[in-house]
């Protein structure tokens, strides 16, 4: 099995790294956690608020020692809880749930001591099930909406005459009152939802603009090494054999011919190297669409191919589906992917066989071979550069990188795997229109 080579080997997980997973879900949970109990105190003084002006201000007799207790107990489940998730930041979404249930629960015994389920205040009850959904997965809301709706019913089994004075106008008066500051409140709530998403946002474009520039010099630095290992070798020879000439020049003639020899050779490689290069990451990248066909790019294919190449190549599939790619990039794409294939094919002697084929919206070019396949331990790293199975000098790991990056490019995909008897199949999907991504 071939040896892997890489100029520039990932750096070692450390033992403190943190998943990123993890670092998403204790965030998510302990803002939540600390979100709930601002919201929370908000309530405690509304509380307090309406009970006073309904008790002082609008002479309805209310049963103070039992709301205020309650109230009580809603405050100091709000200091229990800021403590908690000030201590453990993995608080996770249960104790949400169980504080949101002793509100439910809280507000239950509130209205059964005001009126029951012909309290206007009822309708507070939509404001758990709003904070659930603001805070809760799925089975968290369904929980909530859940205690709801049977505590609701439970007031409902008790019900019992308005305390509001003046009948039946007074408890509509009351039921516009509790519209109004619910409407406040769910306004409230809706509005630092979205500013706090705003401001999310921007943070992370903020943050993908520095992950990006990140990535650029990273991939500049990444090119440079490469290049820097690849020149390295002709270039030491270069070197040597320049000064073995000085002195050969006068003293042996012939031997200075021959590292003169040496010298051009060298430079071819290196010019060889520096096109492969700027052929492959320059041109490939910078092309805009065309319209063309199936037929054509295959046909263009075959043609770039050595006369030996074309006599192992097999191309077919239909030649008029149309597509809007562009096109010299992909051509030089599918060629990468023919030489692998060749190459890993040569000791059998196998066909490799090139097909295009429509699926729905979307334009597949499959090259198959009967080589020895992807070595298990290199699957995971395909389309890192520098990282190739070939000897020293017959590839620099390039290709698949920019294969995959051409894909990504022009909105597609490209997938290799494992074919059943040996072999590799590489599917190279693009949409009929490309869109070429920034």
């Amino acid at each position: 099995m071939p040896k892997i080579r890489e100029s520039s080997p990932l750096p070692a997980r450390r033992k403190y790294d943190v998943d990123d997973t993890v670092v998403a879900r204790v965030s998510s949970s302990a803002t939540a956690a600390t979100w709930l109990s601002h919201m929370r105190w908000h309530a405690v003084g509304g509380q307090i608020v309406t009970i006073v002006i309904a008790s002082f201000a609008m002479h309805i007799r209310l049963p103070l020692p039992a709301l205020f207790a309650c109230i009580a107990a809603l405050a100091a489940s709000n200091v229990a809880l800021a403590v908690v998730a000030r201590r453990y930041p993995d608080i996770g979404h249960l104790p949400i749930v169980g504080v949101l249930v002793f509100d439910v629960g809280i507000l239950t015994l509130e209205l059964g001591l005001t009126g029951g389920a012909t309290n206007p205040f009822a309708i507070f009850y939509l404001v758990q099930i709003l904070l659930a959904g603001l805070l809760l997965p799925g089975p968290g809301v369904g929980a909530i909406t859940f205690m709801t709706i049977a505590s609701y019913a439970c007031l409902f089994a008790r019900a019992r005459s308005t305390l509001l004075p003046g009948g039946e106008q007074g408890h509509f008066a009351g039921q516009w009152i509790a519209f109004t500051i619910l409407a406040l409140f769910t306004a409230a709530i809706t509005w630092r939802t979205a500013r706090a998403l705003r401001a999310h946002h921007l943070d992370l474009l903020r943050k993908q603009r520095i992950a990006s520039h990140a990535e650029k010099l990273a991939s500049l630095s990444t090119l440079a090494a490469g290049a820097a290992h690849e020149l390295g070798s002709p270039l030491g020879t270069i070197t040597v054999a320049a000064e073995d000439l000085d002195g050969l020049i006068v003293e042996a003639p012939h031997e200075a011919v021959e590292d003169a020899r040496v010298i051009r050779e060298e430079v071819a490689r290196c010019r060889e190297i520096v096109h492969r290069m700027n052929a492959r990451a320059g041109q490939l990248l910078g092309e805009l669409p065309e319209a063309t066909t199936t037929g054509a790019v295959l046909a263009d294919l075959r043609a770039q191919a050595s006369p030996s190449e074309r006599e192992r190549l097999v191309v077919q599939g239909d030649p008029n589906e149309s597509i809007e790619c562009p096109t010299r990039g992909l051509v030089r794409i599918l060629g990468n992917l023919v030489t692998n294939a060749l190459q890993a094919s040569e000791a059998t002697g196998a066909r490799v066989v090139v097909s295009a084929r429509c699926v729905a919206d979307r334009v597949q070019f499959v090259v198959d071979d009967r080589g020895g396949g992807i070595p298990f331990e290199v699957r995971s790293r395909l389309g890192e550069p520098f990282v190739t199975t070939k000897a020293p000098g017959e590839g620099m790991g390039l290709g698949l990188f920019l294969s995959f990056a051409f894909a990504e490019l022009c909105a597609g995909r490209l997938e290799l795997s494992p074919r059943n008897g040996g072999g590799t199949s590489a599917v190279l999907e693009l949409p009929r229109q490309a869109r070429v991504n920034p």
